[in-house]
């Protein structure tokens, strides 16, 4: 079991995590409060087998899930179809609608159809053995917002921005959501500061102790959205959720003296239903947050960059001593952080050599752009730091 994300547990323990008086009003909700859309019910009609119900997947415990249906709820294991496939969009993920076979002589019933999903969140997960090509990991689908939560004290920008590529590539909104709001001087410039991660990404300073700033992160889930919030252990993501379920329903422990931080209490990725209607998802955080075949998500995250890029003299310009470089006259001029570039670079060399595990051609000409332009990076900013450091 990956140290960073503790998702297998027994359905016992899922009682231990939501608060006991709680859980009927979890299970049991209308499927329409939770998403269950006019266009889901066509695509079900003409997708799923006779006989078979739909539902929505709330948790899932090693082979079998937790299965929300219409006034109920059941235990479903995938069927030896899905069982079988082997393609990442194939997997089961937290938020999945599916068909659901009833079984009255079984212990559980039976998923047998995944339905298309508007959106899936991917991670890649690390190799287990040297030469394995690195496996994609589901991490909630059908999502229409995901909050970014880091600490107000201490954000991460580099990881917010991998974050944010993946949830673009996704097919969700990214949001950032910075918590403990009580511990920073002035939670403005730190909203200012963090807004770099990507043009147009809203930036939210909250405190899920006092309520500040929860009714902002609340109303992303107005029209039945789902919304899931993703972060490190201990930022404060349960506190939050607890705030926008209106009570007491996740567990939470206290925060250490030491630093502030709040101790790591979710273990599993669920989804539970929201008061005013949406749905909520909490994950347990993850140490970690490496990239799944996000190009088009980087490319998102980093518009300014590439925009910029585009009016460069030369269209194979490296971005660092050529004639008529736009992007190192934006730098220069104060209108691109230098970090931006070299964080966009980082990224597009992550991919070019994730990709070359599974596609060796691409993975050439990939390597050979993001190479040309790490080394034009590396050159870059040696030759600036000798020039400032010299002056």
């Amino acid at each position: 079991m990956p140290a960073e994300d503790q998702s297998s547990q027994s359905e016992r323990e899922f009682g231990r995590e939501l608060r006991s008086d709680a859980v009927p009003d979890v299970v049991l909700a209308p499927l329409e409060t939770i998403g269950w859309s006019p266009e889901l019910k066509q695509v079900f009609a003409s997708e799923a087998p006779p006989g078979s119900v739909p539902g929505r997947v709330a948790r899932i415990d090693g082979p079998s899930a937790l299965v929300l249906l219409e006034g109920d709820s059941t235990r479903a294991e995938q069927s030896r179809e899905l069982e079988d496939a082997v393609e990442i969009h194939s997997q089961l993920g937290v938020g999945d609608w599916v068909a659901v076979e009833r079984r009255a002589r079984h212990e559980t019933d039976a998923i047998v159809a995944i339905l298309p999903r508007s959106s899936v969140l991917i991670r890649r997960r690390g190799a287990r053995h040297e030469g394995e090509v690195a496996e994609g990991q589901v991490l909630v689908a059908n999502v229409d917002i995901v909050f970014v939560v880091a600490l107000a004290s201490e954000p991460n920008i580099r990881r917010i921005e991998r974050e944010v590529a993946q949830i673009y590539e996704s097919g969700a909104q990214p949001v950032v959501v910075l918590t403990k709001s009580d511990l920073v001087e002035d939670p403005a410039r730190v909203a200012w500061w963090v807004s770099e991660v990507g043009p147009g990404v809203p930036i939210h300073v909250t405190n899920g102790l006092t309520g500040v700033g929860v009714d902002q992160i609340g109303a992303y889930a107005a029209g039945q959205r789902t919304v899931v919030f993703l972060g490190a252990s201990g930022v404060g993501k349960s506190t939050l959720a607890n705030r926008l379920l209106g009570g007491e329903v996740l567990v939470t422990r206290e925060v250490r003296a030491v630093d502030g931080k709040g101790r790591h209490t979710t273990t599993a990725r669920y989804l539970i239903p929201l008061p005013d209607g949406g749905a909520l998802i909490d994950t347990p955080g993850l140490r970690s947050f490496a990239l799944y075949e996000a190009a088009g998500g980087v490319a998102e995250t980093f518009t300014d960059v590439e925009s910029i890029g585009k009016r460069c003299r030369f269209r194979d310009c490296g971005h660092t001593s050529e004639p008529g470089c736009a992007v190192m006259e934006a730098i220069d001029g104060g209108m691109l952080n230098a970090s931006r570039l070299e964080s966009y670079r980082a990224l597009g060399s992550e991919l070019a050599h994730e990709l070359t595990k599974v596609d060796e051609r691409a993975a050439v000409e990939a390597r050979e752009e993001w190479g040309r332009v790490s080394r034009s990076t590396r050159k870059g900013a040696k030759k600036r730091r000798w020039t400032k450091e010299g002056s």
